[in-house]
């Protein structure tokens, strides 16, 4: 019986030492998990900050956004309040119109200006000079005649 309490007493002692151990492992635990609760608390603020700071950011820049197209609304507007006013279509109509007529008649002037080159090619130029000889000859008395 005395070998049975001593290995009660041994095992009383050794449940107590693992409690012991257990607890100590519980208390780090217990750390542990308190100081990863504090980090995730931590980053949790930085995320927050970081989105609160990214949404005013973002916020200037969609009013910076509105107000540019704002801007771009009224010159467009402007834009076409000017060329409604200036008639700037009509204008061009006419000058391309001009511009058709313009050629058409240049397309006339060197139809004729070729016509004209043709007519003198079909000139005979020996045939010219020769005639031109003999109209010497017939004036040339008569221009003495009258004293020149």
């Amino acid at each position: 019986m005395d070998n049975e309490i001593i290995k009660t007493e041994d095992y009383q002692k050794l449940i107590y030492e693992e409690s012991l151990k257990q607890t100590e492992l519980l208390e780090k635990q217990a750390k542990m998990v308190k100081t990863q609760t504090i980090v995730v608390a931590v980053f949790m603020f930085v995320v927050a900050v970081a989105l609160i700071v990214l949404s005013t950011q973002v916020g200037g820049v969609l009013e910076q956004a509105n107000s540019a197209i704002d801007e771009i609304t009224v010159l467009t507007k402007e834009l076409n309040t000017i060329l409604e006013e200036s008639n700037i279509t009509e204008l061009l109509n006419n000058a391309n119109n001009l511009i058709a007529e313009s050629g058409d008649a240049l397309t006339k002037a060197l139809e004729d200006v070729d016509e004209a080159l043709k007519t003198i090619g079909q000139i005979d130029i020996k045939t010219l000079n020769e005639a031109i000889a003999d109209l010497k000859k017939v004036i040339e008395p008569l221009a003495k005649l009258f004293g020149r």
